[in-house]
Parts: structure tokens; sequence; C-alpha cells
């Protein structure tokens, strides 16, 4: 028999609950934990932009002393407390993740739009009503809900600890290529759910920001973002928009058949091409030449690629040749290995 009720409720009707003393945020079964203050501000960001959060668990029990039931926070005990601290101006959303209205208090955000106010009192919040549910039960639940969890990968970690642009600007940038990524064959829809194309993508700016690296510092450089990240977002995504245009361009809209797909080697193409449009700063190689106006003759060129992966007899392979294919095949990710496929590439690409 069923014992809980999927609903919804307005984020007035939690502030309502409190104020009539009918709402319970510290029960025994919550964690203690704490959010940062990037964390309560990309919240409310994410409400303001009126985009789902998770599900809330309650439990509804009935006081029979003051005939009023009460409503207790079983899950989502620091969501909800942060919505309220920021209905009673406890905070204001960072200006990193709402140029609008970052620095702003709730109380002051009708001086920049009469009707957010209202948006965010009326923005719905789902819930999972268990009623009456004794304390084992109410265990028993989340014992059963978490036997279904599936363990993080490295890249799910990450985004669920960190709120800097950085972190907004990789989800960004993937999400907006999806069909790049998934047509291509560079990273699978089932991957795509698991992140990797935020990872992809995080690997990729870093480079551009910083110089090529390991993929290992993946983690290290999201912690150093979230101190401190000055960059030019906007720049930056434009550029990534801009060499997956190129590449698209490069290779007829279809990377699919070509060994390219494979992430490795894309991310060495990636690079490369950006180097000579923009300059990556730990590859010694001259910019400035023009892949627009060679597009097809670059085009050509970099079915070598295909060549080197195809070729059975070694001996028709250069030295250089062989050292790529090498590359491609032995600690793929670490950065002199990387470093050394962007500028065969680079190399490839330019000569005369």
């Amino acid at each position: 028999m069923k014992n809980f009720d999927s609903r919804t409720y307005s984020i007035n009707d939690f502030l309502e609950w409190e104020n009539n003393k009918q709402l319970a945020l510290s029960p025994k079964f919550q964690r203690r934990s704490v959010w940062t203050d990037t964390a309560r501000s990309f919240l409310m960001d994410t409400i303001i932009e009126g985009k789902p959060i998770p599900k809330v668990f309650v439990r509804q029990k009935l006081n029979t002393q003051t005939r009023k039931s009460v409503r207790e926070v079983v899950d989502g005990q620091q969501r909800l407390r942060t919505i309220l601290s920021f209905m009673k101006d406890g905070f204001t959303i960072s200006k990193r993740h709402n140029s609008k209205y970052g620095g702003l208090y709730f109380s002051q955000l009708d001086q920049v739009d009469e009707d957010i106010q209202a948006q965010i009192l009326n923005y719905e919040i789902s819930v999972d009503l268990l009623v009456n549910m004794s304390d084992s039960d109410v265990l028993d639940v989340f014992s059963r809900l978490n036997s279904y969890s599936v363990t993080l990968n490295d890249q799910e970690k990450i985004n669920a600890n960190h709120f800097s642009p950085f972190k907004v600007l990789a989800d960004k940038v993937a999400h907006k290529h999806n069909t790049f990524w998934t047509k291509n064959k560079i990273i699978s829809e089932q991957n795509v759910l698991r992140m990797l194309d935020v990872q992809m993508s995080a690997d990729l700016l870093i480079a551009m920001i910083e110089g090529i690296m390991t993929k290992k510092n993946i983690k290290k450089q999201y912690a150093l973002y979230e101190k401190e990240f000055e960059y030019d977002v906007d720049e930056l995504e434009a550029q990534f928009d801009n060499i997956l245009c190129l590449i698209n361009h490069l290779f007829s809209n279809d990377l699919s058949k070509r060994e390219f797909r494979r992430n490795h080697v894309f991310y060495s193409l990636f690079l490369a091409i950006y180097h000579l449009k923009f300059g990556v700063e730990n590859i010694d190689r001259p910019r400035g030449f023009s892949l627009e106006d060679n597009l097809s003759r670059v085009a050509q060129r970099l079915e070598h690629i295909d060549y080197i992966f195809e070729e059975t007899d070694k001996n028709n392979l250069s030295e250089a040749d062989l050292q790529f294919l090498n590359d491609c095949r032995r600690a793929t990710t670490d950065t002199s290995v990387r470093i050394r496929r962007s500028t065969f590439l680079i190399d490839l690409m330019t000569e005369s």
C-alpha cells in the first residue's frame, strides 16, 4: 500500500509553514553539513533561472495538541535553509553567478525587475510527502533509495562540490555542443549522462587558459578556480565555439568515421587549432597560420592521421609518424605526450 504522495509546493508555501511553526528543519534524520556561500548562491541562481532542483522529502505528522500538521524535512534541509534565508535577506547571490541580480538582497530585486520576486515565491519544489511514517520506515526509505544509487565518477564528484564561473562555463559549453559530441561519436549519449562531455570541455578550457597539462590536474584546477577565476568567460566561450566550428568545416560536419573521434586525438586536434588561432602557452610553434584560408588543404593533410593508424607495414611510416602513433597508444593523457601530439598536428597542418 502506497504511503507517500508526490506533490509540488511553492517557496511561499514553505515560508508560510515556517512562519506558522509548521516546518521542522532539524529532525534526527538530517546530516549536519553546512553549505558554502558559493553553493547557496548557485542554488538561488538556479531558481531564478527557473530550472529544477532536486526533490525534497518531507514527513507530515499531525500534532494532536495544536491540531496542526507539522512537516519535518527528512531530506533537503540545506536547500530549504538556503531558500528561506535568501527570502529573509540573509545573503545575496554572487555577481559571478548572476550579473543581473548579483549583489542584491531579495527585498531589492524589484529594483531590477518588478516581477522577479513573485516568480521566486511561486517557484515550485517537488516533494515526496511521507504521511505519518514511523522513524524506522523513514530510515528504511533512505536505505532503499541509496541501494539504487550509482557511484559518482570523478567529474560528477567535482561538479557536486564546485560552483565557480569556470564550472558554469564548462557545463555551458559541454551542453551547448551536445550534438557535436554525440553525432561525431566523440562522447556517447550514455557517457554524456555521466558528465564526460563536461570533463572533456573542462580539460580543453584549462589548456586554453593555462597551457596543456595532464588530465589528472582537472580536479586541482577546479579547486583553484573556485577561489579565484578572473578570466573573461564570454571570450573563452566564443573561442571554444570558434574552434568547434572550424573543426566542423574541416571534416564536413562528420568526424564519426575518422581517427579524430578518439578522445585523446580530438583533444590534441582542438588544441593544435586553438594554438594557431589564439596561442597555447606551452606549445613551441609560431602562430598566425590562417586555417580559414587553407581549409581544403589542411583537411587533406589531416587525412594522413587515418593513414598512420591504418598502415600495417610500419616501415612505410616516418619516425615522427611512429612517435605520434605511439603517443596515441601509451600514456595518452600525460602532459609531454599531449604536447607532442598537438605539435605534430600543427606541423602537419602548416607544412609547406
